[in-house]
């Protein structure tokens, strides 16, 4: 730093250097801040680094002012609630429940008067919490929890509280037996307006010319068809990034995607209106996915992450990069953004806003089977692995890399092995509550399946799983009946929830490949999920049947014999775990489990 704040030194010269806030580092899309101060002199850069640091501070509270919603969006989620609510009430209405005296209905008119002008005070006075509950009702029915910044949150309880004036003078009207009220907040004339043009528009789009009344020639119809595209144009001539952002958040509401996958989407929406524009979904064209596509496939694999990037929009990348050796985005990492963008060129199709997908009919690059794509954990791996500190003896639970006399018998143990001898996948083991681990006829087994908020991939992923006999004799047993003994829900209760879809194994498979670092054994394509291939082989080179492999590791399997094999014998499948055999090393671990858990 030479004594210069905010600063870093690289071939002596000063570049300026600040951490973004975690809050701003999504809509950013960056953790930090740096640029050259072209200054080798100390009091020079700390001129520059100065105004460079109150520029900054500019910059974030613009971030932090600018609304991430557009306007259209808050109208939907305003529209919703409005219709929501005089919905219900009209059914109450037709119902008979809502049959009041006079005194009783003028005094409910008072009420919804009071409360409009209560959140006239409100909005004022910037009381945005006491509309609190129905913006937390709506971010939770439209799929946005966890994906909003404190102030996006705030803009849509400013929003509802616009929408719930005019919700208010709507019931109080209808008090007063006024029930053609109109709402005069632009958040809902815009959404109301829209809806009723689209209303138009189908109207129009369902005459037919066999309807009229006299015959219809071949111009008059050519000029209809264009007439009727014309309007199509306008009710969908929204901007891309506006139609994307609203595709994205219907795929989360309806749990279409998960978190991750939406945030993926929204990289490649991005991506796309950076490289080609943001413009109106009619207006693209095929050569417009070509040139996308190409930019996909010339980008470096690393382009999001490696700082000299960071500055530089993904054309400039590209350009900057094009006569290097570098390992560009995998095939099957373009074939993901293209697919993104097709879902979302099919809806429009569905929706009648366009007429072809652009994206559709594209060729790959052969990927890898699915069982190539990451490798097994090898026998010598494993052996490797398994003599490391955290099996073989750690200095302390902060320092399990350092070699110790400690084996802390927690998640950071048990997973891999689990994985090993069950062939289960990561979250499926993170999430295993205590009452999952049970006996079946009289054998120790996994009870995996999706009650609660547990997760599981497919309807084949709810399954039993034997516990094998090494994890008993390593005294995994006792382990559980340790967990119980302190009433824990969870088998590993040490996890916490964490990434865009809170999963259980999220901070653990970022520990396993720091640990994996730090004990020499990391290879990208040879992770966690690599010792369901090892599980899957093991058993293999037992002979036993596919199906029952299948069985075990909740792998869907096609063709017609599939519909003949679900069902196996509790005892067929625990003989497949047992057929789980390599040759590895670990009396180490059994030693100290000998004598405490016993195979029933």
């Amino acid at each position: 730093m030479a004594g210069v704040p905010n600063t870093v030194r690289r071939a002596g010269i000063y570049h300026f250097r600040r951490a973004i806030p975690i809050d701003l580092r999504q809509a950013l899309r960056r953790i930090e801040l740096t640029v050259s101060l072209r200054t080798a002199v100390p009091c020079e850069a700390g001129n520059r680094a100065r105004h460079a640091y109150l520029a900054s501070e500019a910059l974030f509270t613009n971030v932090r002012l600018t609304p991430m919603l557009s306007d259209a969006e808050l109208a939907r989620l305003v529209q919703d609630f409005y219709s929501t609510v005089l919905d219900r009430e009209n059914q109450l209405r037709l119902l008979g429940r809502l049959n009041i005296d006079d005194a009783q209905r003028q005094a409910r008119a008072d009420y919804w008067k009071e409360v409009s002008e209560r959140s006239r005070g409100q909005l004022a006075t910037n009381e945005f919490m006491s509309a609190n509950m129905v913006a937390a009702s709506a971010i939770k029915k439209h799929g946005l929890s966890g994906t909003l910044q404190d102030h996006e949150v705030a803009q849509i309880q400013q929003a509802m509280l616009r929408g719930g004036i005019d919700l208010a003078d709507a019931l109080r009207a209808r008090y007063e037996g006024d029930f053609t009220f109109r709402p005069k907040d632009p958040l809902l004339t815009m959404e109301l307006s829209r809806r009723s043009s689209t209303a138009t528009l189908d109207v129009h789009s369902a005459e037919s010319p066999n309807n009229s009344a006299s015959p219809v020639s071949t111009s008059e119809k050519h000029s209809n068809v264009e007439g009727s595209s014309a309007k199509t144009r306008s009710v969908s001539a929204e901007p891309f990034e506006t139609v994307a952002e609203t595709f994205r958040q219907t795929q989360l509401r309806r749990k279409v995607w998960e978190n991750q996958t939406a945030l993926q989407a929204r990289k490649t929406y991005a991506l796309f209106a950076e490289s080609v524009g943001n413009r109106p979904l009619e207006e693209y064209n095929r050569g417009d996915a070509v040139t996308f596509k190409n930019l996909l496939q010339d980008l470096p694999a690393d382009y999001g992450k490696a700082v000299q990037y960071r500055q530089m929009a993904a054309s400039e990348i590209v350009a900057s990069t094009k006569d290097k050796d570098l390992t560009r985005l995998s095939p099957r990492t373009v074939q993901r953004h293209i697919a993104a963008m097709s879902t979302l060129w099919e809806t429009a199709i569905e929706a009648g806003q366009i007429g072809t997908n652009i994206f559709a009919g594209f060729k790959f690059a052969a990927t890898k089977k699915a069982n190539e794509q990451r490798e097994m954990w090898p026998e010598n791996k494993l052996n490797a692995l398994f003599a490391t500190p955290v099996w073989a003896g750690c200095h302390s639970a902060d320092r399990r890399s350092k070699s110790g006399n400690q084996i802390i018998k927690d998640e950071k143990f048990w997973l891999p092995l689990i994985a090993v001898f069950s062939g289960m996948r990561q979250e499926e083991i993170c999430q295993l509550q205590l009452s999952d681990v049970r006996q079946e006829g009289g054998i120790w087994v996994f009870d995996v399946n999706s009650d609660s908020d547990r997760k599981v991939k497919t309807g084949e992923s709810i399954r039993l799983v034997p516990i094998h006999s090494t994890l008993i004799k390593a005294g995994f047993l006792s382990y559980v009946e340790g967990q119980r003994a302190t009433n824990q829900e969870l088998v590993f209760s040490q996890l916490k929830r964490g990434g865009a879809d809170q999963r259980l194994g999220h901070n653990f498979s970022k520990w396993f490949t720091r640990y994996r670092r730090e004990v020499g054994l990391y290879r990208p394509e040879m992770n966690f999920h690599s010792f369901r291939h090892s599980a899957t082989t093991f058993m293999q080179w037992s002979g036993i049947l596919e199906q029952i492999i299948d069985k075990v590791t909740g792998h869907v399997r096609q063709g017609e014999t599939a519909r003949y094999t679900k069902n196996f014998k509790i005892e067929q499948l625990r003989d497949a775990v047992e057929g789980i055999q390599p040759k590895i090393e670990l009396s180490h671990l059994i030693a100290t489990g000998v004598g405490t858990d016993q195979q029933n």
